[in-house]
């Protein structure tokens, strides 16, 4: 089944930091207002916290209901979007040019002898080649500026070869060009040069540099060193050069490319349309009961079904190869009178798109987990308060747990989650002090009392349902910290064995199914928490057992021996370390850690690594 994926809230939240247009909707989903940023977030999040903000600002805020966005690889091709999705959609709150539909774009003239690189405002589908819109005609200017001075391409409208006594024009002797004019440049290389300054706007800087510098080492082996040093010095500018751009497609073909992300039961398809070269539209399709299906079979069906009901451009570009491809194109073509091409990414501009589509859809599909948990949590927490019989679902929800060896290097751990979520700022641990026998209970009693005891004191907000790990002993011993500060917060217990939730000592545990959202949330909550009791009780172990075998070296005093705990986070490893590691312990010194690294080494063991 496929559907439209809607868009989640709150507005801000889901936005990333990263460059991109966003586009703002009103409560009908028409787009209000779109604009760039370098950063998403930073840029959406300021319309909301701007206490001066104009009265325009104001309105637009007031109407926005949701916010899309489309990522992309720079500011630079957020300009280009931005300009294009404007043009497209014409938003009510942005401000339109009297020349929108004359924006600059860089032309490669293919069709002259001698191609040259010009601004132009013209798409004449002439067999030149176009790079762009650009929304500032002067930022148009600088990009053509340095690629006719790094690339050295013929400027003037000079015939070649020139007429007897002709002089080539200022910028030869300026060292602008590369003098094709002249003879010193044959036709061959001219158009070399050509191809690699095509390849540099279409974003492919990596296999422009290869080919260059393959000619260049190919004029050197030749002793052309004046040739080689010329593309030594288009090298050099290139190195300094330019973003790739990845708005646009060729200029006059429409072309929609997608790719498609699958998880266990669901699957996210991002397409992105091209009209007229342009990117206009980013759209989202959310597939369910995808279980058996490949992306293949997906990709198949969605492109069956969306082109039986829309328009079917000149090219449709998939990520992947599907089944029965010719018939699909053949379904294509009966929808359209004009050429119709299915294929997979070709060449530099559709793969660099695709790499585009999928950190986009990389976004989509990680905010779209992030709904489904968000979803999650909401149910289960709904459940959890009417199994518990709350007054409303727990805001705030801390879990107790124990961790020791035969009762030595007790520690208890405590874990806070606010709205479901782990709040590890508000993570505490505590060191047992009134047990040194097995005693979880009795463990639980005193790290449940100072803690409450702190929130009180420091009248700090109490946790609306407490719960510790165990049986009915742990909750026994727990509501008895309930009952001496007379708190309203509930207390719960949450055994491993048969995952029941005792709720009163006396009375049977509740028991809900494994599937339940409920449960979940309390397994996650006292998973957390063994987690960080463990981790803490094997620090006091390692730590314990470190000293141990320090106080045992001949020499090592109580600040020797604080230095080496504090550097190892390991004690233990001291035994296997080298003298060089111990010698570069920070204060220990040259004699210390000879004594240190004899202690666990007899001389039996051979020489020393280092000594001499």
């Amino acid at each position: 089944m496929k559907k439209n994926l809607p868009e989640t809230r709150p507005l801000t939240a889901r936005i990333p930091d990263k460059p991109g247009v966003y586009l703002m909707k009103d409560a009908g989903g028409e787009i209000i207002y779109i604009g760039k940023a370098s950063s998403l977030k930073k840029r959406v999040s300021s319309y909301f916290n701007k206490p001066g903000a104009d009265i325009k600002t104001r309105v637009l805020v007031k109407n926005i209901a949701d916010i899309d966005f489309i990522v992309t690889d720079s500011e630079v091709e957020a300009l280009m979007l931005e300009s294009t999705l404007i043009k497209k959609h014409t938003p009510r709150f942005n401000i339109r040019l009297k020349d929108d539909k004359r924006y600059p774009y860089i032309a490669i003239t293919m069709g002259e002898e001698y191609p040259r690189a010009v601004f132009t405002r013209r798409l004449d589908r002439d067999g030149d080649r176009y790079f762009g819109p650009y929304t500032d005609a002067g930022a148009a200017r600088q990009v053509l500026s340095m690629i006719n001075r790094t690339f050295k391409l013929k400027t003037c409208k000079k015939e070649i070869p020139l007429k007897p006594g002709e002089r080539p024009c200022l910028n030869y002797q300026m060292n602008r060009c590369s003098g094709v004019c002249t003879g010193r440049t044959s036709r061959e290389e001219y158009l070399a040069i050509v191809d690699s300054a095509v390849k540099f706007l279409e974003g492919g800087t990596e296999p422009v540099i290869a080919d260059l510098r393959a000619m260049m080492e190919r004029y050197a082996a030749a002793m052309e060193y004046e040739k080689a040093a010329r593309i030594r010095d288009i090298l050099t500018d290139i190195s300094t050069m330019s973003q790739e751009q990845k708005v646009y497609a060729p200029v006059g073909m429409d072309t929609d490319l997608m790719d498609i992300a699958t998880g266990r039961d669901e699957a996210l398809l991002l397409l992105f349309e091209y009209r007229q070269g342009s990117l206009t539209a980013k759209k989202i399709f959310l597939f369910d009961r995808v279980e058996y299906s490949t992306p293949g079979e997906i990709l198949r069906g969605f492109l069956v079904d969306h082109y039986g009901r829309n328009e079917v451009p000149s090219r449709v570009v998939v990520p992947r190869d599907i089944d029965d491809r010719g018939a699909v194109e053949s379904f294509m073509r009966t929808r359209s009178p004009r050429k119709i091409s299915l294929t997979i990414p070709r060449g530099p501009e559709d793969k660099a798109i695709m790499r585009l589509i999928r950190k986009n859809l990389d976004i989509a599909t990680a905010e779209r987990a992030a709904l489904k948990v968000s979803r999650d949590m909401g149910k289960g927490m709904d459940e959890l308060r009417a199994a518990l019989r709350l007054d409303r679902p727990p805001e705030i929800m801390e879990c107790f747990d124990i961790s020791n060896t035969g009762g030595k290097q007790a520690v208890a751990s405590m874990v806070r989650f606010r709205g479901g979520s782990p709040e590890k700022k508000s993570y505490r641990r505590y060191r047992i002090k009134t047990f040194d026998q097995p005693n979880d209970p009795g463990m639980i009693h005193e790290a449940v009392g100072r803690r409450i005891q702190h929130l009180i004191n420091e009248g700090l907000e109490l946790p609306d349902l407490i719960v510790v790990d165990g049986g009915r002993g742990q909750l026994s011993r727990a509501l008895e910290i309930k009952e001496a500060f007379g708190i309203d917060t509930r207390f719960v217990s949450l055994a491993k064995r048969f995952e029941e939730i005792y709720t009163n000592p006396a009375a049977e545990p509740l028991r809900l199914p494994a599937s339940s959202p409920a449960l979940k949330i309390l397994q996650r909550l006292r998973d957390e928490a063994h987690r960080f009791a463990v981790t803490y009780h094997r620090l006091l172990r390692d730590r314990k057992s470190g000293a141990s075998i320090i106080d045992g070296i001949p020499g090592i005093g109580a600040k020797k021996k604080n230095l080496l705990l504090k550097h190892l986070n390991e004690p233990m490893k001291v035994k296997t370390m080298a003298l060089p590691e111990l010698e570069a312990i920070p204060g220990l010194g040259q004699k210390t850690a000879r004594s240190v690294y004899d202690h666990f080494h007899s001389a039996l063991d051979g020489p020393v690594p280092g000594d001499s």
